[in-house]
């Protein structure tokens, strides 16, 4: 039986058989690793979450989870847009390539270099594409499903890709926590299984364990998942996004309610501006024989009545005009009463009713997502204002510093490429971010690399 194993001598791979990748926890060179002593004595632990069921490890209760959460998504306009532009913020100006060095004070300076080997493959992947299509999935999921393509002789990957998350499923992890493969179908909320003849089967790389050699040691297909997320406390096989926290707490709901609210009020409320009130000695005083009348030429006259207060009080038709306060006379008590009572009708919807409950709600979304209101034009309160620009510069600012983790994990498969396929391995990659400066640096916008 031919067995490969790699050059640290930590796993080993048998091509007939079992076909099995092997982890030896051992070193060729004793206690001593390929770059010295500083190799583990054991393998890494990967917890194992059991699972019941079939093949699929199941992502959500029913394996909905994230169509559910596209769901919940479509219905909040400032959830879907902060999202999608979480996303483009971490993309900046897109992914660039080159060499770091230090100056003398030890700071990094980024110079960008072109090499036709990486400018035909990030050509062919259609890289920036994939970067942003890749970070869209970790703002809205925490996991992301980058794929990589081989060519026919395995020696390089020639095209690197982002299958869609919504899409994707793994396997159960095996005994030893590994996740061999992950199945993707675009109708898992119609029933689809992994005999589904829309089923695709990929295997899965594991991005813990020397994932270069233990590409280079497979020979079981010519794509390959590899999976990156965000990680999450307690999570297994899938990572939950922080903001799925508003999704539990109610406030999202509260953010949805609002404005279906508002639309049936608009659609079924009463266009009614004034409340008319004549009082019942008004018909006698007027009509003598008014009990004696019969009750349809009673509300004949009852609707003429009320087409002389709509001429009088319509709009700028009724301006200038002029209204009798008529009087009469209660035959019990000899007491003037006011025959007519005009009050106005209050317009909640004139008063912008629910409009500070919909800034709550929204605020909290902002919150949840990890976007300061002001990158979004709004300021939390009634003022409803965006902020002053030197508030947004700084928010922009403290939003990109913060996010070079996100940026390195879409990034990462780019390096283990870099390293399968033989390039410098100081060649490092980097999204473009642009910074905003203040107008006394004499430009607005300086784009730094992360």
């Amino acid at each position: 039986m031919r067995v490969v194993v790699n050059k640290e001598g930590t796993f080993a791979y048998t091509p007939s058989g079992a076909g099995a990748i092997i982890k030896l926890n051992a070193s060729f060179r004793g206690t001593s690793s390929a770059k010295g002593a500083d190799a583990p004595g054991a393998a890494a632990t990967t917890p194992v979450v059991k699972a019941m069921g079939d093949e699929i490890a199941s992502w959500g209760e029913d394996n909905l989870f994230p169509q559910n959460v596209m769901k919940d998504v479509e219905k909040s306009e400032v959830l879907s847009d902060t999202l999608t532009w979480k996303a483009k913020a971490w993309y900046g100006s897109g992914v660039v390539y080159g060499y770091v060095e230090l100056d003398d004070q030890g700071n990094e300076k980024f110079i960008r270099k072109r090499m036709p080997e990486v400018e035909e493959f990030l050509k062919r992947s259609n890289i920036n594409r994939y970067a942003l299509e890749a970070l869209t999935d970790i703002s809205f999921f925490a996991n992301a499903f980058p794929e990589f393509i081989l060519s026919k002789n395995r020696k390089k990957i020639v095209m690197l890709t982002a299958q869609d998350a919504v899409f994707c499923r793994f396997s159960k992890p095996k005994t030893n926590g590994v996740i061999n493969y992950c199945y993707i179908n675009a109708n898992w909320d119609n029933g689809a299984n992994i005999t589904d003849e829309y089923t695709t089967r990929v295997s899965v790389i594991d991005p813990y364990f020397d994932p270069v050699e233990s590409l280079r040691a497979r020979t079981d297909d010519f794509k390959y998942i590899y999976p990156i997320n965000v990680p999450s406390p307690g999570k297994a096989e899938y990572q939950l996004a922080s903001w799925n926290a508003v999704r539990k707490t109610g406030w999202l709901d509260v953010a949805k309610a609002i404005p279906e609210f508002k639309k049936q009020l608009f659609k079924n409320q009463l266009s009614v501006k004034y409340l008319i009130e004549v009082h019942y000695a008004y018909w006698e005083w007027k009509y003598g024989d008014w009990s004696a009348k019969p009750v349809e030429e009673r509300q004949k006259i009852i609707a003429e009545e009320l087409d002389f207060f709509n001429s009088v009080m319509a709009g700028t038709e009724g301006a200038g005009k002029s209204i009798i306060a008529t009087t009469v006379r209660n035959p019990n008590t000899g007491e003037d009463i006011p025959a007519f009572k005009v009050t106005a009708i209050d317009d909640k919807i004139k008063d912008g009713i629910y409009i500070e409950d919909s800034q709550e709600a929204a605020s909290y979304i902002y919150t949840a997502v990890g976007v300061a209101p002001t990158l979004r034009g709004v300021s939390p309160g009634k003022g409803m204002g965006a902020g002053s620009g030197s508030d947004a510069r700084v928010a922009f600012n403290n939003f990109v510093s913060t996010s070079r983790f996100e940026q390195d994990l879409v990034l990462e498969p780019l390096n283990l490429i870099r390293d399968y396929n033989g390039w410098d391995p100081e060649l490092q990659f980097r999204f473009q971010n642009p910074l905003i400066m203040t107008l006394d640096k004499g430009k607005q916008v300086q784009q730094e690399t992360a």
